[in-house]
């Protein structure tokens, strides 16, 4: 597989790392230059998103992704990090495998997709996916994500590489519409292993949605990250990398648990 960086030593835990619908794998570029001191980072690009921007984004496709990464990795302690879209994939692979996963970190994906939520979710969806086929309106997009990126305390050339990997409005509904109707909260509660639920404090919907979460699974604990909203791990790179490591630190044989609820 060719869509993914990895860095890091290959003796080390692995912290596989799934990004949100629109951007790439490059999201996590402000982790993979920290984490991958310390541990194995895969950070790869989801069916529609990046280098795969050509494939039609399929959530089944965008599981069997990350579990072809995990059946590589082989036997080392892997856990398992996503950012909106990715998650909930990171949910269901979870869910799917159990026993290969070491826990879970989950930032902007613990809202539920059915109900109102769902109809909003969907509608928002198609409109994303017919304003794509205007040039206008793409460019109008790329044009507020480019705007937003920079405002971003990130190296310049950082916000570059982002971008030159793409973004995409398309993706963006293909993703949304796919999340609609899935019974996440079941599939979470089908992963019995530690759970992070990491989010920025003005992520409105995922944030309150977290604490109930938390209430549902085995082991859970919840971390508000200040001054971030829903891409808390660009907004807030340190902080956000700290609480992953610590994380994996934890359950991964090589720290102890450290208490705190907002950075």
């Amino acid at each position: 597989m060719t869509a993914l960086d990895r860095r890091g030593p290959t003796d080390a835990p692995v912290v596989v790392i799934v990004h949100g619908a629109g951007i790439s794998r490059k999201m996590w570029l402000p982790q993979t230059g920290s984490l991958s001191e310390d541990f194995q980072t895969v950070a790869p690009d989801l069916p529609g998103h990046g280098d795969r921007a050509h494939e039609p984004f399929r959530f089944e496709v965008a599981v069997e992704t990350i579990e072809a990464i995990i059946r590589d990795v082989g036997e080392n302690c892997t856990v398992l990090v996503g950012q909106s879209l990715g998650g909930y994939v990171a949910t269901e692979v979870a869910a799917r495998q159990p026993d290969r996963i070491a826990g879970l970190v989950l930032s902007g994906s613990s809202a539920e997709y059915r109900g109102l939520l769902g109809v909003r979710t969907a509608v928002s969806s198609l409109l994303f996916r017919r304003g794509a086929r205007s040039h206008t309106v793409t460019d109008w997009f790329e044009g507020v994500m480019t705007e937003r990126l920079r405002s971003l305390s990130l190296p310049d050339e950082t916000v570059d590489e982002i971008l030159a990997a793409g973004v995409s409005l398309d993706a963006w509904g293909q993703a949304g519409v796919a999340l609609v109707g899935r019974d996440f909260p079941a599939r979470l509660a089908a992963y019995e292993g530690p759970v992070l639920f990491a989010n920025g404090e003005e992520d409105r919907i995922n944030r309150p949605a977290a604490i109930e979460r938390n209430g549902e699974v085995e082991d859970g604990r919840v971390v508000v990250i200040r001054d971030a909203g829903h891409t808390v791990n660009l907004e807030r790179p340190d902080a956000y990398s700290r609480v992953v490591r610590e994380f994996v630190l934890n359950h991964c044989g090589e720290g102890s648990p450290s208490g705190g609820v907002g950075l």
